[in-house]
């Protein structure tokens, strides 16, 4: 099935980027709105997977919300496939490319009114852009204008702000034209991240990142008033639409694992045996072997040097979140 799974009847921001706006009352992406890498759990993940089983890039006993190491390679196939780098990440490029593969259908061609109880080929090809659309949640497409078309037609027209009637008139079919045309032709995700490289956006986290030295330590806190380690991490990866685990422990395991040597500004720094065992600790690397994190309650957020006593001796690893 191919479908473009959207947010309907309310807006929201996207955090990463900009929205996908129609008209003041059409709906905006929910696939694309975050960064998704190996590792990561997101509602997301599940409809990026239906995506690349439907493509063919997957093969999976079920979908879930893990990004998984089957996920991860069928996402390289599929970025490979269309000129992108295989990096296994998925962000606004591949979003753009995914959004250009599912959405390749001609225009729809108005020659009747459409409602339920009719047959025929024009149905069908209705029914496929509601799926691509996401109005339309259904395994197959039928040539039949049943129930299911007829709430999904008229969960169109309401988001789209025209008559809704679920019957597919002359208005309805040139809004769905346009909905279609408008996501490809869209400037995606051009807000907070501008379009920027991902070295930029490795700066940039770095630099959000340090806006908040001084801020005060609390175990549990996750900002922006107080954080814990884990807990700054999250909050500051989430101003970039970047979603990543509560805990230390479970950050600890997102991404790509890269040893010292391979850090870069904006990776993610590991330490383990600090006040439990095992990974216990992480903060933002920014380079010249200096991190930031929420150190302690006398300290708060801080940078500190990976070659010190105390750091050299529990540093264990980074995790790599964003490939270039």
């Amino acid at each position: 099935m191919k479908k473009l799974k959207s947010l309907k009847g309310r807006f929201c921001a996207i955090t990463i980027a900009g929205a996908i706006f129609f008209s003041p009352n059409f709906v905006q992406a929910d696939l694309g709105d975050t960064v998704l890498v190996l590792g990561i759990e997101h509602e997301d993940v599940k409809v990026l997977q239906e995506h690349l089983i439907d493509l063919g890039y997957l093969e999976l006993e079920k979908t879930s919300t893990y990004f998984c190491e089957k996920t991860h390679k069928a996402l390289v196939k599929f970025q490979e496939s269309q000129g992108l780098e295989g990096d296994g990440s998925f962000g606004p490029e591949t979003y753009k490319a995914l959004v250009n593969v599912v959405s390749k259908y001609e225009p729809l061609v108005y020659t009747r009114p459409l409602k339920e109880g009719m047959s025929g080929e024009d149905v069908r090809l209705l029914q496929e852009r509601l799926k691509v659309l996401g109005f339309l949640i259904i395994e197959e497409c039928t040539d039949y204008y049943g129930p299911m078309t007829k709430k999904a037609v008229a969960d169109f027209q309401r988001d789209y702000g025209i008559q809704v009637d679920g019957m597919a008139g002359p208005e309805t079919i040139k809004t769905i034209n346009m909905a279609l045309k408008n996501i490809i032709d869209s400037p995606l995700m051009k807000s907070s991240r501008s379009g920027s490289s991902v070295n930029n956006l490795r700066q940039n986290i770095a630099e959000t990142a340090r806006k908040y030295i001084g801020t005060k330590y609390r175990y549990g806190a996750n900002g922006p008033d107080a954080f814990d380690c884990s807990g700054f991490v999250q909050y500051v990866y989430s101003q970039f639409g970047i979603e990543l685990p509560r805990s230390s422990s479970a950050q600890a395991g997102v991404g790509t694992k890269i040893s010292k040597d391979e850090l870069q500004v904006g990776d993610i720094v590991v330490f383990s045996n600090t006040y439990r065992s095992g990974p216990s600790h992480t903060g933002i690397y920014l380079g010249n072997n200096k991190f930031i994190h929420a150190s302690t309650s006398k300290k708060g957020v801080i940078i500190s040097d990976l070659n010190s006593n105390y750091y050299r001796k529990h540093f264990s690893y980074g995790r790599r979140v964003l490939n270039n």
